[in-house]
């Protein structure tokens, strides 16, 4: 006979489960720590295992709790989403996203008719920063989208949302009076248009393609991928643009790449759903649609 746990123990165990913590537990579902505690020691005894390794100061999850709450956080998500499709609330729900300019403007702002289109009752709010959030920091936002390393390990609530690829482009203004750019080396003597706080920078790209080039022109650094893709625009000079977000750029000729060949670095974009947002359910659908949008579904 399959054994049976009561939903309320399921629900503490994944509170616990995610902050490694039962008095955050407790605090997110307004419970006491006692209550928690007695809720899981219930559940551990109705499945005969311990779900969690007990330390003086320290909580982790067993090699079994660990599958575990990957179940249960996936069950408890479908059916917090089925419950909001069927028995949708009066009141409108607003899910925030927090990510950089460039992304809001570039990427997600042009693609959310089609997901209001599907979801009516879930309004969004876009929040812009200057530069990435401090991983150690914990989001404010119900989603994030940041960039990270290549070393990045992400989290339970983390997914891979796209993998840019950067590569020069330029306006025809500039490239239609500029001299034929003979290859990567022909890159240094271009007016180059650098953005600031990227790691991915013209530096970078001339030691990865174009290794022992005279040093390059004057690099002119910009507050924003925004503001470059502009002056690039304008004709002021070469760009490192970034797919998918210089995507209607290149569709409409507004920029155009530089050399043939791969000529590429890459950088990777995560998107990160907040595990303490009260409207979870909401950003999970979100959540699911930036995905699919990320990979051209």
């Amino acid at each position: 006979m399959a054994r049976q746990v009561k939903l309320n123990y399921l629900r503490a165990f994944d509170a616990a489960a995610r902050h490694l913590s039962f008095s955050a537990a407790a605090e997110e579902m307004n419970l006491t720590q006692a209550a928690i505690s007695q809720q899981i020691a219930k559940l551990e005894q109705a499945l005969g295992s311990d779900l969690f390794i007990r330390r003086n100061r320290a909580l982790g999850l067993s090699e079994r709790g660990l599958a575990y709450h990957l179940v249960v956080r996936e069950v408890l998500d479908r059916l917090d989403a089925v419950t909001g499709q069927i028995f949708p609330a009066e009141s409108r729900k607003t899910v925030s996203v927090r990510c950089t300019p460039s992304i809001a403007s570039q990427w997600l702002a042009p693609r959310l008719g089609a997901f209001h289109r599907a979801h009516p009752s879930i309004d969004i709010r876009i929040q812009t920063l200057d530069l990435y959030p401090d991983r150690r920091q914990s989001p404010q936002a119900d989603l994030t989208i940041y960039r990270a390393a290549e070393d990045h390990h992400p989290d339970a609530e983390t997914r891979l949302l796209w993998r840019a690829e950067i590569f020069p482009v330029g306006g025809p203004a500039y490239l239609e009076r500029s001299d034929p750019i003979a290859g990567p080396a022909g890159i240094a003597r271009c007016a180059l248009i650098d953005i600031l706080g990227y790691a991915n920078n013209w530096h970078r790209w001339l030691r990865r393609f174009a290794p022992g080039c005279p040093p390059p022109a004057p690099v002119v650094t910009l507050d924003g991928l925004n503001m470059a893709i502009e002056a690039a625009c304008r004709g002021e000079g070469l760009i490192l643009g970034r797919r998918p977000l210089i995507d209607a750029y290149l569709a409409d000729g507004r920029l155009v790449p530089v050399l043939d060949g791969d000529f590429s670095l890459h950088s990777s974009y995560f998107l990160r759903l907040n595990p303490a947002s009260p409207r979870r359910a909401a950003a999970r659908m979100l959540a699911d649609w930036m995905l699919g949008a990320g990979r051209g579904g």
